[in-house]
């Protein structure tokens, strides 16, 4: 006697399991179709649940509200979503510029990184105190003992640099922000920008370094995978 098949599942299980799952474990791609297909800002499309799935469209809410996704060409059956959910993973993401490596940690300085930060950090305090340095004050005499060109120089040094060294890093910090992060998933204002961009202000170009390390372990880790 031949032994029972297990009965295929229905239409509304499988369906009920496909929103599951993306609302569990994809709500970056989820977020990334609301911004190709629909044209929302970042903003708009934050926080997005799939509600409802069907063989042509998709209903995605989000921060602004329903929206609704087509899916063209349309699904033959919804066995088909998970090859046409990746199709429209990696259309959005083409049309959006962004990478399929998503970074979701921050590394803290190391090796060279850490003499870059510190000294600029060093560089930042001084400025700040630059004030405190004043005729009969202790910190005063304590640069006329130990700087090469007493408490004057080091006041002129401080001031002559400033423009230079804020500017330099300002536009390192931009820069990561512009070319990196939103690019690697890394939503603008999140806890994760801001730990990036502030490292990347004080840190400058080894914090660059260390990110594009990351992407790059990441894209070995998947091509490891695939073997």
């Amino acid at each position: 006697m031949a032994e029972d098949k297990p009965a295929a599942p229905s239409n509304e299980a499988m369906k009920a399991r496909i929103i599951s799952h993306m609302n569990r474990d994809h709500t970056y791609e989820l977020s990334q179709y609301l911004r190709a297909f629909n044209l929302l800002s970042a903003s708009a499309a934050r926080s997005p649940q799939l509600t409802d799935l069907t063989l042509d469209s998709m209903i995605i809410k989000s921060a602004s509200g329903s929206h609704v996704v087509r899916i063209s060409p349309p699904m033959d059956a919804l066995s088909d979503a998970r090859v046409r959910m990746i199709e429209m993973a990696q259309g959005a993401q083409k049309k959006l510029g962004l990478s399929d490596i998503r970074v979701s940690e921050f590394k803290p300085p190391a090796g060279p990184g850490v003499a870059s930060f510190v000294g600029v950090a060093l560089y930042f305090f001084c400025a700040v105190t630059l004030g405190l340095v004043q005729p009969d004050t202790p910190a005063c005499s304590a640069l006329d003992a130990v700087f090469p060109f007493g408490a004057g120089g080091y006041k002129w040094l401080v001031k002559a640099i400033f423009v230079p060294v804020l500017a330099i890093h300002a536009t390192e910090a931009w820069w990561i922000a512009r070319t990196r992060l939103a690019k690697h998933g890394i939503e603008k204002g999140s806890k994760l920008w801001l730990l990036w961009v502030a490292d990347t202000f004080i840190e400058g170009a080894p914090a660059m370094w260390r990110f594009d390390a990351l992407v790059e372990d990441e894209r070995k880790r998947r091509e490891s995978a695939k073997h």
